[in-house]
């Protein structure tokens, strides 16, 4: 449907073989203009939304009508009571239009206004996860004793790459086991992309050896070794363990997923005697951010390391200490 409408249908017309060629290819790059995660999801809200039209008379399923778009948006919120819902709907049919060659419906006055109220009715205070400390990833350190299996060195070398790499979860589960280097001062790791990398330009993180309990480096080299990756691998770094007679071995193709990675997180967490409710897998970011601005570290280098366009991107993640919050009304004289 995404390419059968509006202007597309005038590309099958071309006559000349140079143009039919680049008409070609123009959808993929279309369809690259956002992450694809991003268009997975904005085609999952399109079919639910053709589904709502479909069964209702009189509501076409495309073009979208703006009377209808406002209908449908207060049926998601009454039906599922989500702003991010009513949001994706919005951002996605707004989309589908753009790529189409239509005005982004999305921009009419009633859609807006509709929108802008929902947003203040669903409207509900943050609650955002708490950080992940450096005292907690030693105790889950020392919890696993002298001999860990390698199931749990695999864990804790992803919390520890995660805390002090300030590293998103669809960072850690894109990591080939290539994108990992070490040296004498610590490792090198190679992020091909991101959710703050729109453009897909890549970045390169450098972690330092603290050769402490918790040191990330270390942890990294003992999993690597246990696991037998070969670091020139185009595999996955983190992968399914499967057990055997001779013990735990790493799976040869596929990686672990997000909800796999945070059930593995927040059972450890429950298992040290933590609320895992408090916690998730952006606690370890959010973790290492914070512990980084207490520390005082600059704020060039804090934006570089957490791989931060903006400001206010980066003071989201940042749960400041009662000292430092102490700081500014002892700063006044009074």
């Amino acid at each position: 449907m995404l390419f059968n409408s509006v202007v597309w249908p005038l590309l099958s017309n071309l006559e000349d073989p140079e143009l039919r060629r680049l008409a070609a290819g123009l959808p993929a790059i279309v369809l690259s203009s956002r992450a694809d995660g991003t268009t997975r999801k904005y085609l999952g809200a399109y079919q639910q939304w053709k589904r709502w039209a479909d069964a209702r008379q009189g509501v076409p399923g495309f073009p979208v009508q703006e009377i209808h778009l406002a209908l449908y948006l207060t049926h998601l919120s009454e039906s599922t009571w989500s702003k991010a819902a009513v949001e994706e709907a919005l951002h996605a049919l707004a989309w589908m239009h753009r790529v189409a060659g239509l005005p982004p419906v999305g921009e009419s006055p009633l859609v807006q206004e509709t929108a802008q109220g929902l947003r203040r009715l669903l409207a509900q205070p943050k609650k955002r996860k708490e950080p992940i400390t450096a005292e907690m990833l030693k105790s889950m350190v020392e919890s696993v004793g002298l001999t860990p299996s390698l199931t749990e060195v695999r864990l804790l070398a992803v919390c520890l790459l995660a805390f002090a790499g300030f590293m998103h979860c669809d960072e850690l589960v894109k990591l080939q086991c290539k994108d990992i280097v070490f040296n004498d001062e610590g490792m090198v790791v190679n992020i091909c992309s991101s959710k703050t990398d729109q453009f897909r330009e890549g970045a390169s993180l450098v972690i330092a050896r603290s050769r402490a309990l918790t040191c990330p480096v270390d942890m990294m080299q003992r999993y690597c070794s246990m696991a037998k990756i070969d670091l020139t691998s185009g595999a996955r770094l983190f992968r399914g363990i499967v057990s055997a007679k001779d013990g735990e071995r790493l799976r040869a193709t596929g990686g672990l997923s997000y909800s796999r990675l945070r059930e593995l997180l927040l059972a450890k967490i429950a298992h040290m005697g933590w609320d895992p409710k408090l916690f998730g897998m952006h606690s370890l970011r959010a973790g290492g951010a914070t512990a980084a601005a207490n520390a005082g570290v600059p704020d060039r280098l804090f934006k570089r390391h957490g791989r931060w366009k903006s400001e206010t991107a980066k003071d989201d993640y940042v749960k400041d200490s009662l000292e430092s919050r102490l700081s500014v009304s002892k700063s006044l004289g009074v």
